[in-house]
């Protein structure tokens, strides 16, 4: 099929969506909804497509690249900018190869985690915000912070979002109504819904989510309120009533009810124990009913920067020992190394013998070899000091004073560093002459 390049293209209108700019531009063109869809996307039924279309090699070219290529489409204007930040690492190699082809890609199946009962096909638009377009001298547009998995909520307005099942052959736009969710909220779970928005909202524009620092997080929290023990392993169907009782999953369920079907499973203990990486709506959810109570820019704050200054072990406890590239607290290192047992460690760090052990168990981390490499290089260093000092002030001192007065350095030195005793011992000179052959006659 021959493409054609649009006459006209319109610039993006503020934070709308790539389905909000096709609505635009079809009222633009003036055609047939089919037709539309073939200029645009080069298929009849592209209008379906209204969360992240398959067929954006076509519509760069028609659009000639000035809207952007197709990486920054789909993580600027499409639902898919909330689903890279948690994808793997050969996920995302996958996604930024096949976005810079024109290899036709049902992005949602297959990076999207799509789940029916999580990602439903329905948009969402606020009736103020559709009549502040309209003020403004422009079309009502659906914005990409709206339509994002979790975001039920208007942070602007204050207000619960409206919905659309967009099951008509149409290119829909918005309507400007003032219409309200005949659901009544309460001041907590519209706060809990405020901040699920705000935690998907800030999904837009970032490149990964640390999610081995988020769960180390959220099992120190669980811990700190009481919901999970140290010295018991996590419990699937403790962790679900406690999540039952939150607010966020009270105002999740009156927002939508189908979600009661997927809720109602022992998904909090998966995403905590298992490595399996589950739908971004229940990180979310889990995550804003965990710090419940924390304000709405801490709770943001946190989800993307978890741990700053110290680490968690998946007991909730306080990160003893270095693994690679982590950058630890130099102060509890220096409490571990020194400590005599691990019953002192753990009383120096306010942490369980067990929760020590288990820590040690999973990490494949012996304290012993630790701790006797440090003695090691210590006792090394003071058997040099030793020997250096009673070479130093004892000028001529033969190599036998040496092993005398420095008999136990000696030793050890001979033991563990034989080549650096010779070193030093080598710099003493020979205190007698060389014995002559029997028969010498001088």
């Amino acid at each position: 099929m021959e493409i054609r390049q649009l006459q006209v293209i319109p610039d993006w209108h503020g934070d709308e969506t790539l389905y909000s700019w096709s609505v635009r531009m079809h009222r633009l063109l003036g055609s047939s909804v089919k037709d539309s869809g073939l200029a645009l996307y080069g298929a009849a039924h592209a209008y379906k497509e209204w969360a992240a279309s398959s067929r954006l090699g076509h519509f760069c070219n028609v659009t000639d690249g000035r809207l952007g290529d197709a990486r920054a489409i789909l993580l600027e204007r499409t639902v898919l900018a909330a689903f890279y930040p948690f994808l793997r690492s050969d996920q995302r190699d996958e996604f930024d190869r096949l976005a810079s082809s024109s290899q036709r890609t049902p992005w949602l199946t297959r990076f999207g985690m799509r789940a029916s009962a999580l990602q439903g096909a329905q948009l969402r638009w606020c009736g103020c915000c559709a009549q502040q377009d309209m003020e403004d001298g422009a079309a009502p547009r659906w914005r990409l912070p709206h339509q994002l998995p979790g975001a039920w909520w208007c942070m602007e307005h204050d207000q619960p979002l409206l919905r659309l099942d967009p099951g008509s052959a149409n290119w829909v736009a918005p309507e400007v109504q003032d219409a309200r969710i005949d659901v009544k909220f309460d001041s907590d779970s519209a706060r809990a819904l405020l901040n699920l928005s705000a935690l998907a909202g800030s999904l837009v524009g970032k490149d990964r989510i640390n999610l081995v620092a988020v769960k180390r997080a959220m099992l120190s929290r669980l811990r700190d309120l009481g919901v999970v023990s140290s010295a018991k392993p996590l419990s699937a169907p403790d962790l679900q009533h406690w999540f039952d009782l939150t607010h966020i999953a009270k105002a999740a369920k009156m927002t939508d009810p189908e979600l009661h079907h997927a809720l109602d499973r022992a998904w909090v203990y998966e995403i905590l124990r298992k490595r399996r990486v589950s739908h971004p709506l229940l990180w979310l959810m889990l995550w804003a009913a965990i710090f419940e109570g924390c304000s709405t820019t801490e709770l943001v704050h946190g989800f993307h920067e978890p741990d700053a200054t110290r680490s968690w072990d998946e007991d909730g406890q306080g990160q003893l020992w270095l693994e690679r590239d982590f950058q630890g607290d130099a102060k509890v290192q220096a409490i571990v190394r020194n400590a005599e047992t691990v019953q002192d460690a753990a009383r120096l760090l306010n942490v369980s013998i067990t929760t020590v052990r288990r820590y040690l168990r999973e990490a494949q981390c012996v304290l012993t070899p630790i701790r006797e490499a440090d003695r090691r290089q210590m006792r090394k260093q003071a058997a040099v000091a030793e020997i250096e000092s009673v070479m130093r002030e004892k000028s001529g001192t033969s190599k036998t004073e040496v092993h005398r007065l420095c008999k136990a350095s000696v030793s050890w030195l001979k033991r563990w560093e034989p080549e650096l005793l010779a070193s030093m011992l080598s710099r003493i000179p020979e205190a007698r002459t060389r014995q002559l052959p029997l028969g010498f006659d001088g």
